[in-house]
């Protein structure tokens, strides 16, 4: 078989495979099993092909897996996007390895695997077009596949046409017969359904696989010379300006360091808390943008020695005031937590400085001494090692348990109060830790939840309770919208670990929910709370 036919017909059982596991969406245990079958896909394809299979490729196939593994593991939403994106990333990657291995995340340089990667995401996006019209239908394939397959096509047309109208007027004109011959029921919405599902994952797998074995044989590697380069006053003046204003912002930010809460009030007017509230993710930001921006000043650089030194001289201490920027954020950050409590988005913001921060590092060991691939290797593995790190600790557990055990150590004078109402939306993963703190009498908790983690709004303990044990129940119960999914057939596809352990906590402690949502909302309605079923989704 050649190698086009052998991609489509790969592609065929890739699409049936997605059609029969991801119906239900990229949820669940079924994502995993998926890009398992693709990663099993493409190595078949190659050693049928007789292509070889470089050991880089093998292994962004296997971290595609177990980054799609993450999403039956843990159930936080936000982890599993970052899982999502991950598996594609690494398919990516395996193409390129596939392909191209000489211009693999190992092996040239940034620019040649930027333009394999350019490459593989055209093919996939044009699909199967080219294999079709071009590779597998050449006018010698063509007329051979017509001389042994129009008979065969031929006779079951004939058959299937012969069996649907006689068999039906038969059917209709005996009932003794009709038990005999039962023709399927055919819902032409289901099947059109199947087809669109099955053809578009064939279409993503055979653009996939023409970018990995085929189009990378003839693609020609970009141009040694980039169409326009930054002359040594350009590249001055860029980073000067850069230098200049960092050094400004990080001066500023030495007055709120030392001079404290006082020297914020006289100059700016504000509290402690209410300057942390804002400012590091801008901070963040800015160092996303400067380390591509440096990449690409060092790329577009002119030839030279004087020119290479003195970009190393002014990048340099770009460097250290983003570290520093990096630090000042996280100060800031731990500062905002302290009064306000830990959510998701502040925690996962933290894990993304962490990794910044090891990739500006990197920046000054690999980039600023002209070891360009290593830096981009380096922060890849890095950002993938942070992602799996990420799926370990379980964030949204993790939130749970810092802020149940802040609000144990306040005391009456201070510390931050449990905000309830907000730890019951997260995920089933940090159910094993809200539902026992639900359960808990709330003698910890302060007399109000202002500027608690969640919404900010006043709140008495009371109220907290009545509608955390409501979301739980209405999320979580054996009568939940989340349960009675699970039940329905095929809903293995959709299973999950943390949501599957949410609903056995959920079934266990059932009577101590309803009773805790009777008590405390019936308190609440006393004190003249406002808990409405809206209050549940605000």
């Amino acid at each position: 078989m050649n190698l086009p036919r052998l991609i489509l017909a790969a592609a065929i059982l890739v699409g049936i495979a997605a059609d029969a596991l991801l119906r239900g969406g990229f949820v669940g245990i079924a994502f995993p099993i998926w890009i398992a079958i693709v990663a099993l896909g493409a190595v078949t394809v190659a050693r049928r092909a007789k292509r070889p299979v470089p050991r880089e490729a093998l292994a962004w196939l296997l971290v595609a897996v177990i980054a799609a593994v993450g999403m039956a593991w843990r159930a936080s939403p936000q982890l599993q996007a970052f899982d999502f994106l991950a598996s594609l990333f690494a398919l990516g990657l395996a193409a390129i390895a596939l392909g191209q291995p000489a211009s693999s995340l190992f092996g040239g340089r940034v620019r040649d695997t930027l333009w394999a990667g350019a490459r593989v995401l055209r093919d996939v996006f044009i699909g199967a077009i080219p294999l079709t019209w071009r590779e597998l239908l050449a006018p010698s394939v063509r007329d051979s596949a017509s001389r042994r397959g129009w008979p065969v096509v031929r006779t079951v047309l004939i058959v299937v046409a012969l069996v649907g109208v006689f068999g039906s007027l038969l059917r209709d004109a005996d009932p003794l017969f009709a038990s005999l011959l039962a023709l399927p029921d055919f819902d032409l919405g289901v099947a059109i359904s199947h087809v669109l599902i099955t053809g578009f994952f064939a279409w993503v797998f055979a653009g996939w696989s023409r970018g990995a074995f085929i189009s990378a044989a003839t693609a020609g590697r970009p141009p040694e010379r980039l169409p326009f380069t930054l002359g040594l006053t350009d590249m001055t003046a860029a980073l000067v300006t850069l230098d200049v204003l960092f050094t400004l912002f990080m001066i500023a930010q030495l007055g709120w360091l030392f001079g404290g809460e006082s020297f914020l009030q006289a100059r700016t007017g504000l509290t402690a808390a209410e300057y942390a509230r804002q400012g590091f993710f801008q901070m963040v930001f800015v160092v996303v943008l400067v380390v591509p921006l440096l990449m690409a000043t060092r790329a577009l650089l002119i030839p030279g020695a004087e020119a290479a030194r003195r970009y190393t001289r002014l990048a340099i201490p770009m460097v250290v005031l983003l570290v520093a920027m990096l630090v000042s954020a996280a100060i800031r950050m731990r500062l905002y937590v302290q009064y306000f409590g830990l959510t998701t988005d502040r925690f996962y913001t933290l894990a993304i400085m962490a990794w910044l921060a090891f990739v500006l590092i990197w920046l000054g060991v690999t980039t600023l001494r002209g070891r360009d691939q290593r830096f981009v290797a380096g922060a890849v593995v890095a950002g993938f090692v942070t992602l799996f790190v990420l799926n370990a600790m379980a964030p949204d557990a993790l939130v749970a348990r810092m802020n149940v055990a802040r609000a144990q150590r306040a005391t009456s004078a201070g510390g931050v109060p449990l905000d309830l109402d907000y730890l019951s939306t997260l995920s089933g993963d940090a159910m094993a830790i809200v539902i026992p703190a639900t359960l808990a009498p709330p003698a910890h908790i302060s007399e109000s939840t202002r500027g608690a983690a969640g919404s900010g709004e006043e709140m008495s303990p009371v109220t907290q309770r009545c509608l955390a044990a409501r979301r739980i129940r209405a999320r979580w119960s054996p009568s939940s919208r989340t349960a009675g999914r699970l039940d329905a057939d095929g809903a293995w596809r959709q299973w999950n670990a943390g949501d599957n352990r949410a609903l056995q906590l959920a079934a266990e402690n059932a009577r101590p929910l309803l009773a805790v949502q009777h008590d405390a909302c019936a308190a609440a309605r006393l004190a003249g709370a406002h808990i409405g079923s809206g209050a549940l989704y605000r």
